[in-house]
This record gives structure tokens, C-alpha cells and sequence, in this order.
């Protein structure tokens, strides 16, 4: 596919979830690939699970857990919204006080694992009361923490969300609003924007370029394996080159029906990708 190369590919820790992120890891670096994106969740890698110390320990440690594979971190992605009491676009001062606190704290995570990039979601909103005051805390909210991560050499992205994570960002033109109001870059998460019917030259149109991708085919119960489920894989990737994508492509399986065995979805994609002359 136009001379795309493994090592555009980068793998989301999330389907480990139920697993160790040692096991994670080794699955990882045994399909041959060699960057990893950090779902930041207990019990792999949360802020709540440690006092100060720990912290920079278990830091230091994923730190060393990826070398030792000869693996890296190209992005992280802290969980914000579905686990734990984090909201930036929360209307109450201290619980928005509070989430601004943990989101730069991740910060300082995602440079101190040599990640370049960490992913964003904007809070979340009542559905029976929001209103544009929701949208405006929000994006206030992210560029203090997009300033933070200037000086860190950390690049922030958000993608669209379903409505049942975030009413703020479960369109393109409130994606695009945020994105464009807080100076983020745009990450097309391509099975959801497929769900929306959304197109890879609509997310050109609404951004002009794209700072990360998460790509995975779609099966009956979500993300699938590549080449296991009814999505155009092929077809999305080739529009991605046409449109001179250059970045990384995060393998994004998430869902809880990945946990009990997250082998064999990415064995399958490893050999997809191979069929399709990825190596």
C-alpha cells in the first residue's frame, strides 16, 4: 500500500487491559512491532494508584519495560472520562480544578516516557443541560493545558467521541470547533467516523491535516481485527496516503470482547498488514 511500513503502526495497550502490561508488551514486540500507545488505566498506569514516589517509579519502570523490548511510546492516552471523576468541562470549580491537576500531571508522564503525543477528550456535559457555556469551559480548559504541553515538547490531539462518552466532541463540527479553538491536532479515529458517516476527505475538509490516526476494522461487537470485520480497511488507508498522511496509525482495538484473549485480534492484523505488503 504505497510503501506503508510497519513501523507506521503503533499499538494501543487497552485490549491488556485484564492482563499484565508485561504480557501486553511481549505480545506487542512478538508481532514485530515497535511502538506502543499507553492507555492509561488501572491497573497498567493510573495517577490515582500511587502517591508521589510510586509514581515516578512505575514511570521509570514502563520506562524500562519498553527498552528492554526494544519498543517506544509514541503516544499517550490517559483515561479521562468512562473510570474515573475527571471532568475539565465540568461546571463545579473544584472538580474542574481537580481534573485540570490530574490532565497536567499526565502531562509531565507523557514527556517523562519519551511520548510525543497525548490524547485529549474535552470532559463531559449533562445531556439535558448543555449548553454552549459547556463548550467554552472546555476549550478554555484545553488551551491552558495545550500551553502546558508547549514547553514539555508534548503535542495534544482529540478525536471524536460516541455520544455516550462526550456530547462535546460526538460530531465533526464539534470536534472540529474544539479543535480549532484550543489549537489541538485533529486525530480521525477512522471506524467511529465511519459510524457517523464520515469520510477521510470530510476530515481533510474540516482540518486540513490529521496528527494521528486509530484504525481498526468493525466487527458485530465493535472494533475488530484488521481484515476480520465488514469495514474497507484498504480503501481508508489508501485514502489516507492520497491525502499525503505521513503519521502514525495507532491499532485501536478497543472493547471489553478483546479482553479475555487480545492475542489473536492482533496476530490477525499483524498478518493482514503482511498480506498487504506491510513489513
Amino acid at each position: 500500500m504505497n510503501g506503508l511500513t510497519l513501523s507506521r503502526f503503533t499499538v494501543l495497550t487497552a485490549p491488556f487491559l485484564h492482563h499484565t502490561l508485561e504480557y501486553g508488551l511481549d505480545a506487542i514486540a512478538a508481532n514485530g512491532f515497535t511502538s506502543v500507545e499507553l492507555w492509561g488505566a488501572s491497573p497498567h498506569y493510573c495517577l490515582d494508584d500511587y502517591d508521589a514516589p510510586a509514581r515516578a517509579a512505575r514511570v521509570r519502570e514502563i520506562a524500562a519495560m519498553l527498552a528492554a523490548r526494544g519498543l517506544s511510546m509514541d503516544v499517550f492516552y490517559p483515561e479521562q472520562i468512562r473510570q474515573y471523576p475527571i471532568n475539565i468541562a465540568s461546571p463545579d470549580a473544584y472538580l474542574r480544578g481537580k481534573s485540570m491537576d490530574f490532565m497536567r500531571r499526565y502531562l509531565d508522564d507523557t514527556a517523562a516516557f519519551g511520548a510525543k503525543r497525548m490524547m485529549l477528550t474535552p470532559g463531559w456535559v449533562f445531556v439535558d443541560r448543555f449548553t454552549d457555556d459547556d463548550t467554552k469551559r472546555a476549550v478554555e480548559s484545553l488551551r491552558a493545558l495545550a500551553e502546558a504541553a508547549k514547553p514539555l515538547g508534548v503535542r495534544l490531539a482529540m478525536e471524536e467521541q460516541d455520544a455516550t462518552v462526550s456530547l462535546l466532541c460526538s460530531t465533526l463540527p464539534r470536534l472540529a470547533r474544539l479543535v480549532r479553538d484550543a489549537g489541538l491536532e485533529a486525530c480521525m479515529d477512522v471506524p467511529l467516523a465511519a459510524a457517523h458517516g464520515e469520510s477521510v476527505q470530510d476530515y481533510y475538509d474540516a482540518f486540513g491535516a490529521l496528527g494521528y490516526v486509530h484504525i481498526a476494522d468493525v466487527g458485530e461487537l465493535g472494533s475488530a481485527a484488521l481484515g476480520a470485520g465488514s469495514f474497507d480497511v484498504q480503501g481508508a488507508l489508501e485514502q489516507l496516503s492520497a491525502h499525503g498522511y505521513e503519521g502514525r496509525l495507532g491499532l485501536a482495538l478497543w472493547g471489553a470482547v478483546h479482553y479475555p484473549d487480545p492475542d489473536t485480534p492482533l496476530r490477525q492484523s499483524r498478518v493482514w498488514l503482511h498480506e498487504h505488503g506491510v513489513d
